[in-house]
C-alpha cells in the first residue's frame, strides 16, 4: 500500500495525487499568491499542491504579484448598448458580436500592460451565461489573469444593464491569449 503523508493537504487532511503539470492550491489552503493568482488556479484545476511543490509554483504566477499595480493599471472597462442590429432573430446579442467585443477589450488590457504589439492565439472557456436583450447597457471588463514569458492570459466578462433598472448581472465570461511579437512577427518577452 503506498504511502501518502507526503500528498496530504496540511489544512484539509485531502489525499490527494501531486501532478506538477496540473496544479492548484487546495481550496482551503493559504499560500503567498495574490487573490487573482489563487482565483485563476482555482478555477482551472481541481487537484491541491503538496508542501513539495508549493515551492515549483510556475514563475509566471509569482510573476503576478511583481507587477500587481501594472496590472491593475491596465484593466480595461467599456460601456456600450446594444443596438437592434447587433442582435440575433432571438433579439439578443448576437454571439459573435459578443465575442468580437471581448476580444477588442482583451486586446486593449494586453496592449495597456505591456506597451507591444500583442496577437490573440486562442480563447477559451467562454461562458454564455445570460442572454443580452436589444436595449441593454453592457459592461465589458478586461483583466490580466496570468502572465507567461511571451504570452498572458485576459480575463474578459460582460455584465448587462436594464436601461431603466438597477439590476447588473454577469452575462459572458471567457479567457483570451495574447502573445508579444516584434516587427517580423516572432514572439518576444511581453515584459
Amino acid at each position: 500500500m503506498p504511502n501518502h503523508e507526503d500528498k496530504v493537504c496540511p489544512a484539509c487532511g485531502k489525499v490527494f495525487e501531486c501532478k506538477l503539470g496540473s496544479i492548484t492550491i487546495c481550496h482551503c489552503f493559504s499560500v503567498h499568491l495574490s487573490k487573482e493568482e489563487t482565483c485563476y488556479l482555482q478555477e482551472r484545476y481541481d487537484d491541491c499542491l503538496c508542501n513539495e511543490c508549493l515551492c515549483k509554483v510556475p514563475k509566471q504566477y509569482q510573476a503576478m504579484q511583481e507587477y500587481a499595480a501594472q496590472i491593475q493599471a491596465a484593466e480595461t472597462r467599456i460601456f456600450k448598448v446594444v443596438f437592434p442590429n447587433t442582435t440575433n432573430h432571438y433579439d439578443t446579442l448576437f454571439g459573435g458580436t459578443a465575442l468580437q467585443i471581448m476580444d477588442e477589450v482583451a486586446f486593449i488590457t494586453a496592449t495597456r500592460f505591456c506597451r507591444k504589439r500583442v496577437v490573440t492565439v486562442s480563447s477559451s472557456k467562454i461562458d454564455f451565461k445570460k442572454s443580452i436583450p436589444a436595449d441593454t447597457i453592457i459592461e465589458v471588463v478586461g483583466k490580466i489573469v496570468r502572465l507567461g514569458r511571451t504570452s498572458l492570459d485576459v480575463e474578459v466578462e460582460i455584465f448587462k444593464e436594464e436601461m431603466y433598472e438597477a439590476k447588473r448581472e454577469q452575462a459572458i465570461k471567457g479567457v483570451f491569449t495574447f502573445v508579444a511579437i516584434d516587427e517580423n512577427k516572432k514572439p518576444v518577452p511581453i515584459i
